[in-house]
């Protein structure tokens, strides 16, 4: 083996997390990913070359002799990278493809222990507004994924309405829309809608704290006539009150008249999202909408 080749192989080794027992999920993907860089993954790939004959062909030594190589390096990197006291407790085998497997099977959790956590995680979750909505159901499809690779897979159908529940009451207008609509969405459309109205919300908090803000920084105009007032006697106090002109009570106030809102969709001015021609046809394009001509 050339210096450079050693050298490679020394750092990709160094990259494997030492098998402790508790860290077996870990081990093996670093393990994987080190054997596959270094072209030692031959032997978990493939089985054994058939025995080699005075017939064998030039090709079947040269591969028989990879295949050697990468069973005995294998083995190896694999004995290296294991504490003493797991390494005592696997069978051992001059068979990288079956050592593997013996370790596997050693450290293989429960089935049914790991399916139950996966679900109460899933049942469990809520979306607190902490990091993106975006972000949140990709995690509970994540946790689907999982379930689908331990035979318990979720139907499309069935995360959308988990992903739904899991919402704050902030997107019941999206919820009331989607248990309206004959229309069924998939999961990348869930994650499209919540994004806009994520959005939305965004933009509308952002203008009501800008409102009050305008609205606490005006100057209200103080009536001396009625500190005055306040200053006299209890008993004419009501008087004083009642013979104030309401006009002129109503005119400390003044009430500013905002410009319109864009629609949030194409941001034009004139009308709502609701209305929006351009919005009415992107839900007929998505299949969310039907047209009137349609069944």
């Amino acid at each position: 083996m050339s210096s450079s080749s050693s050298a490679m192989t020394s750092l990709n080794f160094s990259n494997i997390e030492t098998l402790t027992g508790s860290n077996y999920k870990k081990w093996k993907e670093d393990l994987e990913i080190a054997l596959g860089m270094m072209d030692f993954d031959l032997a978990l790939r493939e089985d054994k070359p058939a025995a080699l004959t005075v017939e064998s062909t030039a090709e079947q030594k040269s591969k028989s002799a990879q295949w050697e190589k990468a069973n005995r390096m294998a083995l190896m990197i694999m004995k290296r990278s294991m504490t003493s006291s797991v390494k005592g407790g696997i069978p051992k085998s001059d068979s990288a493809k079956t050592f593997f497997d013996a370790i596997g099977n050693k450290f293989k959790e429960s089935e049914k222990a790991e399916t139950g956590n996966f679900l109460t995680k899933l049942t469990s979750m809520k979306f607190d507004g902490v990091g993106s909505v975006r972000e949140h159901i990709l995690k509970m499809s994540d946790i689907a994924q999982k379930l689908k690779e331990l035979e318990h897979p979720l139907t499309d159908q069935f995360l959308v309405h988990m992903a739904l529940n899991s919402l704050p009451a902030q997107y019941g207008q999206l919820k009331v829309s989607y248990n309206t609509q004959k229309a069924t969405w998939d999961i990348d459309d869930l994650i499209s809608m919540c994004a806009q109205e994520e959005l939305r919300l965004s933009t509308d908090k952002m203008e009501t704290v800008n409102f009050v803000h305008n609205a606490k920084g005006k100057h209200v105009a103080v009536d001396q006539s009625s500190m005055t007032a306040g200053k006299q006697k209890k008993n004419s106090t009501f008087s004083s009150f009642k013979n104030t002109n309401p006009l002129k009570r109503s005119q400390k106030f003044k009430v500013t008249t905002e410009a319109p809102k864009p629609c949030y969709f194409c941001k034009e001015v004139g009308h709502l999202r609701k209305d929006c021609t351009g919005f009415k046809n992107w839900l007929v394009k998505k299949g969310l909408l039907k047209t009137k001509g349609e069944k």
